[in-house]
């Protein structure tokens, strides 16, 4: 008898739950599981001394990478393995509950906190030393720019902003192609306050349309021209994030976390995701002291969408997020990470040395990538992170012990069962616990941990009326699908 491994759905019983309550270190594909990689850091002995406050990595149109870090009195650059800082004489006056928005716009990368004057980094400049600037350095004569503004975005051709200091529902955008123009009605340039009772404004998405988040409502922003420059359509009246760094994107599609649960936007469809499945788990295994460190990114070769938060079994006091919500947004399924860091985002890795295409590829000896091309000189796109010691990883290390568990069921309706042994479906040594009870009001009785043997057969013995397998296999074991169990059981009698 098989059982499959199910959708987790921590939020439903364990009997009748048509899926599964644990999936750790794992993600789901369309047909298995798949292990999650531990954080390998690349910086070196080189970090950012503190929580990371916002992150973002691009390529200027040389192909040149260019990562930032931000923390609540500082912003680095990272370069070959090593942290320095760029904030050259901005004053960066940050506090532990503010959080950096980097923005790229053409040459430039925007960088701004809501606390301190908006700063620009121009990557093609010949400055030396290269650093940031404030954005009203750049302002035309007779333009001013927004003193300060907590989140930006790309929409069309114009750098939005909002959140700004004063004017917290208010979004301003730049001219047209040109973040130099900030005057109102030169090149386009505008501001537009948002009415109503939807809060401050708290992300803004980049792409040909964009969305503006605010704390309880959702506002799609499309080019329109002429004197009305910008559309501004209601999608979501009464739903917005919570949080500003909740909300990720892959293209137009759009992930992020509201009061009521995890929600996608796809088209203007507003949808929820997480209703039933995972809402009230993460609810109840949040740190609320700590809500302002939780941040996402989306895995887009892998099409997750990924938050990473600080759980209420973290001891650690400093708000290090320890684990990954993930979602599959194929798939449409769930599953939950143990993973110790402050920011996950988006990065290009520059391999140029052999330890770095070690970090990146496990055996230097399965690379089948010619070395002299641009794969390695102009950066490979990876999820990455800047893990609890502050330094710069990507998730290519060995596999975290990953466990998984089948759902509760009575394998002989009406009867007891004897379990005799267990076959994990899964392409590595696998350890397993029979799980079992007579009654829904009885605690779970559990068998002793076996192993495989030879025959790829885990002996347990095990009785009971209810019954589920609890299957784990061990960190740092080479393996790619996890799929269910093969089960041998005999009818035990009704009693």
């Amino acid at each position: 008898m098989q059982l499959p491994f199910g959708e987790w759905l921590p939020d439903q019983p364990a009997h009748l739950n048509p899926g599964s309550t644990v999936a750790t270190n794992v993600y789901h594909a369309a047909s298995s599981y798949k292990p999650v990689k531990s954080l390998v850091a690349y910086s070196g002995a080189s970090n950012v001394t503190q929580n990371a406050k916002g992150a973002g990595s691009f390529r200027d149109n040389t192909n040149a990478v260019f990562t930032f870090v931000g923390t609540k009195d500082n912003i680095y650059k990272l370069t070959s393995g090593t942290f320095s800082s760029v904030k050259g004489s901005c004053t960066i006056s940050g506090t532990d509950t503010d959080f950096f928005t980097f923005t790229q716009f053409g040459q430039y990368v925007i960088a701004s906190n809501g606390k301190d004057a908006p700063m620009v980094y121009d990557m093609l400049s010949s400055a030396n030393p290269k650093v940031f600037v404030t954005l009203q350095s750049l302002a035309s004569s007779g333009s001013t720019v927004p003193s300060k503004f907590r989140i930006s975005g790309v929409i069309r051709d114009f750098l939005v902003t909002g959140n700004i200091e004063n004017a917290k529902n208010r979004v301003q955008w730049s001219g047209i192609n040109d973040i130099s123009m900030w005057e109102s009605g030169v090149s386009s340039s505008d501001l537009q306050d948002l009415p109503g009772s939807g809060g401050q404004v708290v992300a803004i998405t980049s792409g040909e349309v964009g969305y503006v988040f605010r704390q309880n409502q959702i506002i799609r922003m499309d080019f329109v021209g002429g004197n009305t420059i910008f559309r501004f359509s209601v999608i979501s009246p009464n739903r917005g994030a919570v949080f500003g760094q909740t909300v990720c994107q892959d293209n137009r599609q759009v992930f992020f976390y509201a009061d009521d649960g995890f929600f996608q936007i796809n088209g203007d469809q507003v949808l929820p995701i997480g209703a039933e499945k995972v809402n009230r788990f993460f609810e109840s295994d949040l740190n609320k002291a700590y809500t302002d460190r939780i941040t996402s990114a989306v895995d887009p070769f892998n099409t997750l969408a990924i938050w990473l938060y600080p759980s209420k079994d973290n001891p650690n006091t400093t708000g290090i997020c320890d684990k990954l919500l993930i979602y599959n947004y194929v798939t449409q399924k769930w599953s939950v990470a143990k993973v110790k860091a402050s920011q996950i985002f988006k990065q290009f890795v520059i391999a140029n040395t052999v330890e770095l295409m070690d970090i990146v590829s496990e055996n230097l000896d399965e690379i089948n990538i010619s070395l002299d091309t641009p794969y390695w000189t102009t950066g490979h796109l990876y999820l990455g992170a800047i893990d609890e010691n502050f330094k710069a990883a990507i998730f290519s290390g060995t596999t975290l012990e990953a466990e998984l568990e089948t759902k509760e069921t009575e394998i002989f309706p009406g009867m007891r069962a004897n379990i005799t042994g267990v076959r994990p479906l899964v392409d590595a040594s696998a350890n397993v616990v029979v799980k079992t009870r007579d009654r829904l009001a009885d605690s779970v009785s559990s068998s002793s941990s076996s192993s495989q043997n030879t025959s790829g057969i885990n002996p347990v013995r095990k009785s009971g009326r209810y019954f589920r397998a609890n299957v784990k296999v061990p960190a740092g074991s080479i393996w790619t699908h996890a799929q269910g169990i093969d089960l041998k059981a005999n009818p035990g009698g009704s009693r």
